[in-house]
């Protein structure tokens, strides 16, 4: 049998990477390719997982810890994966906040099932406003200095880097990126997209191509300095039940409002966003809402037909406060949203810091 093609897309939160593995599943599908998707978190009730499901991909779920500290739960996902699906292509999202992946899973991979997958070049996903303050001066950056130092350890290993989001920039601020990154980084490929309009994906797909086996760079990771980083983050996964006054109700209207109270409970405590999203499924659609940052205006997408009294919601949040903080301010939001003639029935409610990172392999060269 040939080998599954293993597609790893990482990047820290709000970078776009579920965007992009929407898009690049379905041009391959497009070819007649069968493709498999593992979402990765730190915890279970992913909104990712929902948007991906919604779209009819075959989707795992590794939760609890990120692929490197979990990698007996990855191949698990992969094991599950590819009994349902048959994939021939898989497509993994590690955690926002990982780094080090391609000492801790690409390596193993490549050591212990060479001749299973092939291991396509590891793609780090940038957002540039975040790029931009990654490459600037310190003390810049709306988030930590630890939290920063993770964004760039994430430039470090990648085979290929993506400025994705270039519709919201001009080209000269384009062009100031990749000079920056090539003096950072030289010899690593750069490639600009906007994976939510599709604009550049298939060049990306044929990079892969061209580019051949992945994992080729490692980093120098100081894994204190990692843990602090990932804990100056507060996360929270909740889901809810939500019941409207009558079947006619705006999912969309009230997602939008929900994320703009979010935004502004971070705001209002000075807490930066690393990523806030929900996603809303009722009737035979879903609403999806994202935040990368309470500076900016939330993006809500509608799929399909939202509609009817009742749905349910999953919200993730990460944002540089204190979990209980997070936890409360969640907790608010979602409290005054239901008087909008919704009623919400929250079932769970988890907000935490990371436990220090404590790879399952870590490899010192590359295979």
């Amino acid at each position: 049998m040939a080998p599954i093609r293993l597609i790893m897309v990482g990047g820290f939160l709000g970078a776009g990477k579920t965007t992009l593995i929407k898009a690049a599943a379905r041009a391959l599908g497009q070819r007649g390719l069968r493709v498999g998707v593992i979402t990765n978190d730190q915890a279970p009730n992913l909104a990712d997982t929902g948007l991906l499901k919604m779209a009819g991909l075959g989707v795992d779920e590794v939760s609890g810890g990120c692929f490197c500290c979990n990698f007996g739960e990855l191949e698990k996902a992969w094991e599950r994966l590819i009994a349902r699906e048959n994939p021939q292509v898989i497509i993994g999202e590690p955690v926002g906040s990982c780094t080090d992946i391609s000492a801790t899973v690409f390596q193993p991979i490549k050591k212990m099932y060479a001749g299973r997958f092939d291991p396509a070049p590891f793609t780090v996903m940038t957002d540039p406003r975040r790029l931009a303050e990654a490459l600037g001066p310190a003390g810049e950056s709306s988030l930590p200095e630890n939290v920063l130092y993770i964004y760039q350890r994430q430039l470090e290993e990648a085979d290929l880097i993506v400025i994705n989001k270039v519709d919201l920039i001009s080209p000269d601020d384009q062009a100031t990126l990749r000079a920056a990154l090539a003096q950072r980084l030289p010899g690593v490929p750069v490639l600009t997209m906007s994976a939510l309009r599709g604009d550049g994906v298939a060049h990306w797909l044929a990079q892969l191509e061209r580019l051949g086996r992945g994992g080729g760079r490692l980093t120098s990771v100081d894994y204190q300095v990692y843990a602090q980083g990932e804990a100056a983050l507060g996360w929270l996964n909740a889901s809810a039940g939500l019941r409207a006054g009558e079947a006619s109700f705006d999912w969309a209207a009230w997602a939008g409002q929900l994320m703009e109270q979010l935004a502004a409970a971070c705001r209002e405590q000075g807490a930066e966003a690393a990523h806030l999203k929900l996603h809303l499924a009722a009737g035979g659609g879903a609403v999806q809402a994202n935040l990368t940052s309470c500076r900016e205006q939330p993006r809500v997408q509608v799929h399909g037909r939202p509609a009817g009294a009742q749905a349910r919601l999953i919200v993730n949040a990460r944002c540089a406060m204190d979990p209980e903080r997070l936890r409360a301010m969640v907790a608010s939001a979602l409290d005054a949203a239901a008087r909008e003639r919704v009623s919400c029935t929250v079932t769970t409610l988890e907000s935490f810091e990371p436990a220090p990172p404590e790879p399952t392999h870590h490899f010192s060269e590359v295979v």
